[in-house]
C-alpha cells in the first residue's frame, strides 16, 4: 500500500494527501538520480502529475521549477494546495523587503520571455550550485524549439552529464507525443493520454520506460479531481468480510422530504441531490463485476437507513445468502436497531429466525414482504433493495417473463427501491431501464472499477475500495 501511496518508509502518509501514482513509478522516482520525460497532447495534466510528484517527493526548497508557459502566480492560482505545500513567491519576498513586482523567489521561474542561452545557463547553475535538486522544465518544447538540431542534442547530453554529477532528478516536460528527441537520453518515460467512453472522457497514463524498474502493469486510468493527479488500482475480486464499525450519518442528513440521500456526496451531487422518494434505482452490473461490490456499494446506503430508524428489506442476489448477507452487515446495523433489517428468503435459515421472511404463498413474494414492513413500520421510510433470484426461487417453475412485473409491483409499495440486475439478464433489464428514475452502472474499463450514472448522465465516478468500503472518485 505504501508504495501504491506515494509513501516512502518511515513518512506520514497524512501528508500526501492521497497522492497516488502507478507503483512503478512512484519506485522509479524515488532513485538519487534520474531524468523522467512527461509527454502528452495539450490539457491531458502533464503539470499536474509534475507538481504531484514534487509532491511526493517532499521536496519544498530544492527545487526549481521553470515555466515557459504561465507565470508562477498563475501556478498558485491554478493549484491551490501548492500554497500548503510551499510558500508563495510573493509572500516570501515582501518579508525580506523585496516586491513583489521585482524577480520572484528563484524556486519558481518565470520563463515566458527568456532566451534559450541564459534560461540554458541558469539550469547549469542550479545544478552546480545545488546539492540534489528537483528541476522541472515545463515545457522542454519552448526551449527546445529556438535552437537547431544540433544544438539542441548538445545541449540536452550536456544537462544530462551535469543532473548525474549532481545528483538530481530532472523533469522534462513535452506537448509533442510523436518527438522521440529526447527517448534514448531520458531514464524514464510516461505518456498521457485520453479518450472518450460512450461521451465520458477517459484519462490513462502509458509507463513507456523505467530503467531499473519492473512495469508489470504499462498502463493506468487517473482523474485530476482538486487539481491533484491521482491514479487508480486494478479491481481485484471484493471477498465479503465482517466489516468494522463505522460510524453512520446522522438521522437528520438522510432523508428530506424529496430526495433520499446515497450516502455518497459526490454521487448525490450529480443526481440533483439524491435519489427521489417513491422513486426505483436500477443498479446494473457489467461483466466481469462481482455482485459483492453491489453489496459494498450499497453498505453505506442500509447502515444509514437503519441507523436512522427506518426499516430495509433486502432481497438476496447472484450467489448471496443470508448468512453471508448478515456477517457482512451485522457490524453496520445497530444492535438496538436489528428489527428493522429484513432479509426475503424461500426458507427458514437455522439461526436467522428473527431477520428473514419467509413468503407464505407463492405469488408476489416481494410485494407481500414490502406490504408486511410497511404495516410493521407505519410512517417510516422503507427502503427495498431487490434482485430476481429472490423471485426465481419464490415462483419455481414460472416463466422469466413474470419477473420484471413483480418487481414494479413491490417498488410502487416501497419508499425507496434499488434493482440489482446483471446485464447478462437483458430482458428484465431492458423492461426496468424504461421505468427506472435512476439509472447506474458498475463497469470495468482497462481491469479500473467504475459507477456511471446514466439516467440522469453525469461523470464517470472510480470506484475507490478500502477493504469493504467505497469511496467515489470524480474522474475529470
Amino acid at each position: 500500500m505504501a508504495k501504491e501511496l506515494g509513501v516512502k518508509s518511515g513518512q506520514d502518509r497524512s501528508s500526501f494527501h492521497a497522492v497516488s501514482m502507478p507503483p512503478a513509478l512512484v519506485q522509479f522516482i524515488q532513485h538519487d538520480t534520474y531524468s523522467l520525460l512527461i509527454k502528452g497532447h495539450a490539457g491531458t495534466g502533464k503539470t499536474t502529475l509534475a507538481l504531484t510528484i514534487l509532491r511526493a517527493l517532499e521536496s519544498r526548497d530544492r527545487f526549481f521549477y521553470i515555466s515557459t508557459r504561465i507565470s508562477p502566480k498563475q501556478l498558485f492560482q491554478y493549484y491551490p494546495w501548492l500554497g500548503e505545500f510551499v510558500e508563495q513567491p510573493s509572500r516570501s519576498l515582501e518579508r525580506k523587503g523585496v516586491s513583489s513586482g521585482q524577480v520572484i523567489r528563484p524556486t519558481f521561474e518565470d520563463a515566458r520571455l527568456d532566451e534559450p542561452e541564459s534560461l540554458f545557463e541558469r539550469i547549469t547553475n542550479q545544478l552546480m550550485d545545488i546539492k540534489s535538486p528537483v528541476i522541472i522544465i515545463d515545457s522542454w518544447d519552448a526551449i527546445a524549439s529556438f535552437m537547431d538540431k544540433e544544438a539542441r542534442l548538445n545541449n540536452e547530453r550536456v544537462l544530462q552529464t551535469w543532473r548525474e554529477r549532481a545528483g538530481a532528478k530532472l523533469i522534462f516536460i513535452s506537448e509533442n507525443p510523436d518527438d522521440t528527441t529526447l527517448d534514448f537520453l531520458v531514464d524514464g518515460i510516461v505518456e498521457l493520454r485520453q479518450s472518450h467512453y460512450e461521451n465520458t472522457r477517459i484519462r490513462e497514463i502509458a509507463l513507456l520506460k523505467l530503467r531499473g524498474v519492473r512495469i508489470d502493469r504499462p498502463s493506468f486510468v487517473y482523474t485530476l479531481e482538486n487539481s491533484m493527479f491521482r491514479s487508480f488500482a486494478p479491481y481485484k475480486t471484493i471477498k465479503l468480510h465482517p466489516s468494522h464499525k463505522r460510524s453512520t450519518k446522522s438521522e437528520t442528513n438522510i432523508l428530506t422530504p424529496e430526495l433520499v440521500r446515497s450516502g455518497y456526496s459526490r454521487l448525490d451531487s450529480a443526481l440533483g441531490g439524491g435519489f427521489p422518494r417513491k422513486g426505483l434505482v436500477l443498479l446494473e452490473l457489467d461483466s466481469h463485476v462481482n455482485t459483492s461490490v453491489a453489496m459494498a456499494f450499497l453498505g453505506d446506503l442500509v447502515s444509514n437507513f437503519v441507523s436512522s430508524g427506518n426499516p430495509v428489506l433486502f432481497q438476496p442476489f447472484d450467489w448471496m445468502d443470508p448468512l453471508g448477507v448478515m456477517r457482512y452487515l451485522q457490524k453496520l446495523i445497530p444492535s438496538g436497531r436489528k428489527d428493522l433489517f429484513k432479509i426475503l428468503w424461500s426458507k427458514k435459515v437455522s439461526g436467522l429466525a428473527d431477520s428473514l421472511i419467509v413468503p407464505s404463498q407463492k405469488q408476489a413474494p416481494a410485494t407481500a414482504a414490502v406490504e408486511k414492513m410497511k404495516k410493521k413500520h407505519h410512517g417510516k421510510v422503507l427502503l427495498n433493495i431487490m434482485g430476481t433470484d429472490m423471485l426465481k426461487k419464490s415462483n419455481r417453475g414460472a416463466s422469466l417473463g413474470g419477473i420484471p412485473e413483480e418487481l414494479m409491483s413491490a417498488a410502487r409499495k416501497g419508499d425507496l427501491s434499488i434493482a440489482v440486475i446483471s446485464r447478462s439478464q437483458t430482458e428484465v433489464l431492458q423492461y426496468l431501464s424504461e421505468l427506472s428514475d435512476v439509472h447506474l452502472r458498475i463497469l470495468m474499463i482497462n481491469d479500473t472499477l467504475f459507477l456511471q450514472p446514466l439516467a440522469p448522465s453525469s461523470t464517470l465516478f472510480a470506484l475507490v475500495l478500502d477493504g469493504n468500503h467505497i469511496e467515489l472518485e470524480p474522474i475529470v
